[in-house]
């Protein structure tokens, strides 16, 4: 990157980004929120209790400061003064306890509501202060309200058909499927939204959308096919932003059914990915080999210790013909959610082909992808992002009751390790349990995840202060905190 990546923000300009997926489902509503469309909307709206790093750690946002008692079952959060929502209500702890109640007990819609599930209560102190009180310890609290999912929203805000939150942004226009705009909010509290006005939208053609990129009709776009890095990197005024990350993309079997929940059937598809042809071949080297399960080298609780799985012809073979499942065709619905999905499952069909196993890779389109196939299919593709502790991002799709549970894999052990090992502060120990947990999902689980993706993106040069928050495409979804641009 060049020096003038270092320069002083500038207000002003206009800019038009492109996700790559949109549909109906598209929402405003922070605890409903599904895709990366959402979370840079959410970004540029709304503001939360803590922000997260470039690091993983997280730093006090609309909270000014973030306390608690020795073992991490009681959280105290100071709320900021003069922080004002876009129609002039000052924020108070009404609204952060109203925020955090819409994520609590079993009636919750929320889909992050598993993040918080050992919060008992939300204690108001006074107009400032908020008091979490949890039925066990959870020493990265303060990290999980740093995601996506809990933006402080007003005080009884029922109607999120427009967003009216602290964020750096004010909502302009929101057409669910079709696009947002938001404009420079004047009275944001602190440094952030130098922009006059940002207008956001999806395009779910990857070839579309590089064509609307390489024109000028959009100034970024979301992942880069790989096969055009190379075309970017040479087209005069464009760049490549590329972060290193733990995000994936699985194939999701649910096991409470028939077919799909054939852990034979399971385990052979899993010997079947050729994840070395995929790192090299189809994301050109923007990918590290994944093991069936979630937890990848750019996670602090990783654990090295587990088998690498390869492509291997005669164990698939062995657990395809115990599964007894024979001439039965197995569909997979894939569509292109991230770079290299849909190749990922021709992989695996060819492979497939060649011990007897047939596989139908149903094609469809990216809009309304997840409200539409994802969590109702028997098998199919998906895209996580990372998430910013190895807990976060087992809790929310691996816990046996998780709203994103999507292989439907009930492991009450699994469950019980995972919220025993939040208090556990011996490293060791710690390591022990992390291990068990991975393995768990490595053997057992209908998850089949044979890569980690880095995030790749296409950007302007004229656009400067892009963030580096490794856990979703545009730095986190936290660009619309950090840039400006430079005409």
């Amino acid at each position: 990157m060049s020096d003038a990546w270092a320069n002083t923000p500038k207000k002003g300009g206009r800019i038009v980004m492109a996700n790559d997926q949109h549909g109906p489902n598209d929402t405003l509503d922070p605890a409903l929120f599904t895709s990366a469309i959402d979370y840079f909307r959410g970004r540029m709206f709304y503001g939360s209790l803590t922000t997260l790093t470039k690091s993983l750690g997280y730093e006090p946002e609309l909270a000014e400061e973030v306390l608690s008692n020795a073992d991490a079952t009681e959280w105290t959060f100071k709320i900021r003064k003069g922080v004002e929502f876009h129609d002039g209500k000052t924020l108070t702890a009404d609204d952060v306890i109203y925020t955090m109640n819409r994520h609590l007990g079993k009636d919750s819609i929320s889909n992050a509501s598993s993040l918080v599930g050992m919060v008992k209560e939300w204690k108001k102190v006074n107009d400032y202060e908020v008091k979490a009180i949890l039925s066990s310890p959870n020493a990265d609290l303060p990290i999980a309200l740093g995601t996506f999912h809990f933006k402080i929203v007003k005080d009884g805000t029922e109607d999120f058909s427009t967003a009216v939150g602290t964020g750096p942004y004010k909502c302009k226009e929101f057409k669910p499927g079709v696009r947002a705009i938001a404009v420079r909010n004047e009275n944001y509290y602190t440094d952030g939204g130098y922009l006059d006005e940002i207008e956001h939208f999806g395009i779910g053609d990857p070839t579309a959308r590089l064509n609307a990129f390489l024109a000028g009709d959009i100034d970024a776009m979301v992942n880069l096919p790989p096969k055009a890095i190379a075309q970017v990197e040479a087209a005069p005024g464009k760049e490549v932003w590329a972060l290193e990350s733990g995000a994936y993309i699985d194939i999701a079997c649910r096991m409470d059914m028939p077919v799909s929940g054939n852990k034979d059937l399971i385990m052979a598809m899993k010997y079947l990915m050729d994840r070395e042809r995929l790192v090299k071949g189809v994301y050109k080297g923007q990918a590290s080999l994944g093991n069936d399960q979630p937890i990848g080298k750019a996670y602090f609780d990783h654990s090295p210790d587990i088998p690498q799985r390869m492509l291997d012809p005669d164990k698939a073979k062995y657990h395809f013909d115990k599964s007894g499942i024979g001439n039965t065709t197995v569909p997979i619905v894939a569509a292109e959610v991230a770079p290299g999905t849909i190749d990922q499952c021709l992989f695996l069909q060819r492979e497939a082909s060649k011990i007897g196993l047939n596989i139908d890779v149903k094609k469809v389109t990216t809009d309304g992808y997840w409200g539409a196939v994802w969590l109702k299919a028997p098998m199919c593709v998906v895209s996580w992002n990372m998430r910013p502790t190895a807990n976060i991002m087992m809790t929310l799709a691996y816990k046996s009751d998780a709203a994103w549970n999507e292989t439907y894999h009930q492991d009450p052990e699994f469950d019980k390790i995972l919220v025993e090992v939040r208090g556990v502060t011996d490293p060791a120990k710690r390591k022990e349990m992390y291990h068990v947990l991975q393995e768990k999902i490595h053997n057992d689980n209908g998850a089949i995840i044979p890569i980690h993706r880095n995030y790749v993106d296409a950007v302007s040069s004229k656009l400067k202060g892009l963030s580096y928050v490794p856990l979703n495409n545009f730095g986190g979804a936290e660009a619309p905190m950090t840039m400006w641009l430079d005409d």
